[in-house]
């Protein structure tokens, strides 16, 4: 660059003194210079001719003075490079004191945010957090993007060692400065992930959609995982229903979520709410899954189930397992004549171990013991019959 403009003044003054010679040939003019007693005449063209020649003899011997300062500086970046390289060679191949050491060597000519991180990884790998912090410290002190990147690494350091409420921190602040970057983009989801935290990776998805790190499909079955699991891991029913309301109308209707938000429902002891989205699935078709998780209730809700059933069957006299989940609530509700009857017809129409252990076990409640051990022996057989198929049955290439 430097060249380049030395050229370039002398092609301005070459083309300056091309359009001023034709003048100065007429009236080369005169240059007077008193010095004391003294006076120094001299053509105009001659001072100037001084002039310039001075001025680039000065800068000749002022470049050969500094040659060796130079030459030592060059020889000095070139081996801090080196060592900059050889530090992340260290690095991977997990020589953590020496890649320190050369980090060290490395910086102690050119401070680069590179070396600083670099540094900062080593003393992670040989178990030392105060001088890892000591290294960040140093690297956080450069402000702007290197601060931004300093900041990044940090949290991945948070990430590596298992801190990962620290790095979430980090990382949700760094997100807020960047939204679309994909490398905080991808820590916060492994991050949300590996802590259980399904709230913010579902509330994550749309970024991560827009960041254009999933498409369509993919970010809604990612945002249904995480309804899911965050549905399955509520605490008490408040924060299960506040979790529901906060879903999207069209994940309301989910046939997985409305059967997780059912299970889960009933595990802390609420029926009601559940029990209606339930029967609207039903309303649609009369799905096995849903009618399994239908026929979970307590005393309360049970004989509300048990008229819906009724008015279900009467539309749907042969469906084995509306036959089978009304028997398993009249067991339930001690109808045991009915239960006998309806398990009974599902048995012919659907044969399975649970509606074997079913009637065993209603066997049993009205004392017919050989009855009984009949119906568990079946289910019994019935279940290793079944588990031989699917270990017979061959596997998708």
């Amino acid at each position: 660059m430097k060249w380049v403009f030395m050229f370039a003044l002398m092609a301005v003054l070459l083309i300056a003194g091309a359009w001023v010679a034709p003048v100065l040939m007429r009236d080369p003019g005169l240059v007077v210079i008193g010095i004391g007693a003294w006076e120094i005449e001299m053509p105009l063209i001659a001072w100037v001719v001084a002039i310039l020649l001075s001025w680039l003899v000065f800068s000749v011997l002022l470049g050969v003075m500094r040659w060796p300062g130079r030459a030592m500086a060059k020889r000095k970046q070139s081996r801090s490079r080196q060592q900059l390289e050889d530090g992340f060679l260290a690095l991977t191949e997990g020589e953590w004191d020496q890649a320190e050491q050369l980090f060290a060597q490395s910086l102690t000519y050119q401070k680069s945010t590179a070396g600083l991180l670099g540094a900062a990884r080593a003393a992670q790998g040989r178990s030392d957090p105060e001088a890892r912090d000591a290294w960040l410290a140093k690297a956080n002190a450069r402000f702007g993007r290197k601060h931004f990147i300093t900041q990044f690494a940090s949290a991945r350091l948070a990430l590596e060692e298992g801190r990962i409420d620290q790095a979430i921190e980090v990382l949700e602040k760094l997100h807020l400065k960047k939204p679309k970057h994909m490398g905080v983009l991808r820590s916060l989801l492994g991050a949300y992930q590996d802590s259980g935290r399904w709230q913010q990776l579902r509330e994550l998805t749309p970024a991560l959609k827009r960041a254009g790190m999933l498409d369509q499909q993919k970010a809604e079955a990612l945002s249904q995982l995480a309804a899911e699991r965050e549905l399955a891991h509520c605490d008490d029913y408040s924060a299960l229903r506040e979790t529901w309301k906060s879903l999207r109308g069209r994940q309301r209707k989910d046939k997985s979520l409305v059967l997780t938000y059912a299970r889960r429902a009933a595990a802390l002891g609420h029926y009601d709410h559940a029990g209606r989205l339930l029967g609207e699935l039903l309303d649609h078709g009369l799905d096995a899954e849903v009618l399994a998780t239908y026929r979970i209730s307590d005393e309360t809700h049970r004989a509300r189930r048990i008229v819906d059933c009724e008015q279900r069957i009467q539309r749907d006299p042969e469906h084995a397992e509306l036959l089978e989940t009304l028997g398993l609530l009249y067991l339930d509700d001690r109808q045991y004549e009915k239960a006998q009857r309806l398990l009974e017809q599902a048995l012919k129409k659907r044969a399975s171990a649970e509606i074997y252990t079913a009637l065993g076990r209603l066997m049993d409640r009205q004392g017919d013991a050989e009855a009984s051990a009949r119906y568990y022996r079946n289910a019994l057989q019935f279940q290793a019959k079944k588990d031989q198929r699917l270990l017979d049955k061959p596997s998708q290439g």
